[in-house]
């Protein structure tokens, strides 16, 4: 009898002493946090990375149709017999526009799409000229501005502009179909490097 009663306290001590098994379903408070956190990180990753993808795939896009539209320029300068002085403004644009919009278009589409907001160089805040919740301010990305100042990007279009109308005037519409695509093929580079910076 007394032997009984020494198995059952003995027994009585070994459940309070019996660590719990994960089949139980009661992990640690602390593993428990932990294992949300990193679930919580790689979502956020891979977030992040559709993103980016997201960004690059629309660079991509755009180069190949501004290179589309210097090609198709010259097609119609040549078919057409077109002059030059007909066809300059549309070389200077080609040349110009991707340069000033580069770093807007960056920052609306290397963290995000961002169809609607202020897209600036330096940091914005909500004040009295955004009213509206279409025009909260786009985030600023790391390491901006990617492609210059303001000014820079103004001179650089200068330049592009005035490179591609005196290709085309000088040399050859081709000549300057060519440079129309090399140009923006290079601002796709940067613009992918930003994303997956």
């Amino acid at each position: 009898f007394g032997s009984s009663n020494a198995e059952s306290s003995w027994g009585h001590l070994g459940a309070m002493v019996r660590p719990m098994s994960a089949a139980d379903g009661q992990a640690p408070p602390k593993s428990r946090s932990v294992g949300g956190g990193w679930q919580t990180a790689r979502k956020f990753r891979q977030q992040m990375l559709r993103d980016a993808v997201h960004g690059m795939v629309l660079w991509i896009c755009w180069a190949f149709i501004l290179g589309g539209l210097a090609w198709a320029t010259a097609h119609i300068t040549v078919s057409l017999a077109l002059s030059q002085h007909a066809v300059a403004p549309v070389w200077a644009a080609l040349g110009f526009c991707p340069f000033w919009y580069a770093e807007m278009l960056l920052q609306r589409t290397a963290a995000g799409i961002w169809l609607h907001g202020v897209a600036g160089e330096g940091p914005l805040e909500l004040g009295q000229n955004t009213v509206s919740p279409k025009m909260v301010p786009v985030p600023m990305l790391p390491g901006a501005p990617w492609f210059g100042s303001e000014s820079t990007r103004r001179v650089l279009g200068a330049i592009a502009a005035c490179g591609y109308v005196a290709l085309e005037w000088l040399v050859a519409p081709l000549a300057a179909a060519i440079a129309g695509t090399l140009v923006p093929f290079a601002l796709c580079f940067r613009a992918c490097h930003a994303a997956l910076w």
